[in-house]
């Protein structure tokens, strides 16, 4: 299983994470066929690397704030316009999943918000506490917007991806064991819901995860990853990964 991070930045001014044209927000590939988020300017990164739109069966969402869910009606709208897709597509995420990619659609008056012209159907599933379907699953987490945290697991190999979520007792159960552990961290300290550096070291160590990679890195770190992933090895004595985007990841 690979995972390709697309994009890997998020924007919180004033917590390190101003936009500077060197990143593209909140997006991960799953193989060929799953996407994990979809922040504002997903579509550019997706088609600079050459990602056939038409091979993605789902798209997973952890929570509607906009740098990890806005992009997605210009993705969807290329699936339509573009690529002449046919072929379902299920979109999954937080209650209000489906009300809140209608309403954008909608909102962005595009001819995709139609279910008759679009030429394929969006299904959408709107997770509970706990799931497990496919090769998928959940729980939910602690974050002012509902969130959730995912595990995928393929060929005896998994990754855990939390997309914000405090580590609660639920979230780290998912966690238990996984070859990639995945994670935001918005700040360098301990902020309110916002997850640091040593937040994400402890998370992975108490799970027993064997690799950490993490998103939503600082901007302030970028031409230093090495030095941003010494202060999660400080909590964490296995491989810190701070990808690039369209970094590749072998799970």
């Amino acid at each position: 299983m690979k995972i390709n991070f697309i994009g890997t930045a998020g924007l919180v001014p004033g917590m390190g994470l101003t936009i500077t044209g060197k990143r593209g927000q909140l997006t991960m590939q799953i193989d060929n066929d799953y996407l994990m988020e979809v922040g504002d300017g997903a579509l550019r990164n997706l088609n600079a690397n050459g990602t056939d739109l038409n091979a993605i069966k789902k798209i997973m969402i952890s929570h509607l704030h906009s740098d990890h869910f806005i992009g997605i009606v210009h993705v969807l709208f290329d699936m339509m316009h573009v690529r002449n897709r046919k072929e379902p597509l299920e979109i999954i995420g937080p209650k209000g999943i489906e009300r809140a990619t209608r309403g954008l659609m909608s909102l962005c008056e595009l001819p995709v918000a139609n279910d008759e012209k679009r030429g394929y159907e969006l299904k959408f599933k709107e997770l509970g506490a706990f799931e497990k379907f496919d090769d998928i699953q959940t729980v939910r987490g602690s974050h002012p917007s509902e969130a959730h945290a995912y595990r995928i697991s393929r060929n005896g190999r998994s990754f855990f991806y939390n997309g914000e979520s405090s580590f609660t007792k639920e979230v780290l159960e998912l966690a238990k064991g996984a070859d990639l552990f995945i994670s935001t961290v918005v700040v360098l300290k301990p902020h309110l819901f916002h997850i640091a550096p040593l937040d994400v070291g402890r998370a992975a160590t108490e799970a027993g995860a064997k690799r950490v990679a993490v998103i939503h890195w600082p901007t302030e770190y970028e031409g230093k990853r090495d030095e941003f992933a010494k202060l999660i090895n400080k909590h964490f004595k296995g491989e810190v990964i701070v990808p690039d985007d369209f970094t590749v990841v072998e799970v």
